[in-house]
């Protein structure tokens, strides 16, 4: 079975959780997985809640990686922008970040997460989640070794 193949199957059996814009599950003990809800627009308060969730998920466990489809964003206010950019570089342990995007608006997203200075995350942009997928693992394998 391929690392796609055992992480769809994963997602399955892993338990969803839920805040005002987002959906998310850990994957085995190394991915998390974010969904972005339909045409969210996330304030600093969802920004600040979906982060509580991602420490609240990789509390007990080392490296992993975050696979966040931002395809349904409909906007993230400044505040929310400007906060990301501050925390985003607070956790050593999250080996990667690869966004999914699948239309301009969510690749201008994308984009700007892309742009955060000093970032000691590597992130890349995706418009397969499969790619993403093989991406992360692949990440995490360089990491280990």
């Amino acid at each position: 079975m391929s690392r796609v193949d055992d992480f769809y199957k994963s997602l399955k059996e892993a338990t969803e959780y839920q805040t005002r814009c987002s959906r998310a599950w850990l994957i085995g003990n190394n991915v998390i997985f974010v969904d972005c809800r339909a045409n969210a627009e996330i304030e600093l308060n969802d920004a600040k809640e979906d982060m509580e969730l991602s420490e609240l998920l990789t509390a007990n466990v080392g490296d992993f990686a975050t696979i966040i489809d931002t395809a349904n964003i409909k906007s993230i206010s400044k505040e929310a922008r400007d906060w990301y950019s501050q925390v985003q570089n607070d956790n050593p342990r999250n080996v990667s970040v690869a966004l999914i995007v699948s239309s301009f608006y969510s690749r201008i997203i994308a984009n700007f997460f892309l742009g955060f200075k000093n970032s000691r995350t590597e992130m890349k942009i995706f418009n397969e989640k499969d790619a993403a997928v093989e991406w992360l693992y692949e990440q995490l394998k360089i990491k280990e070794s």
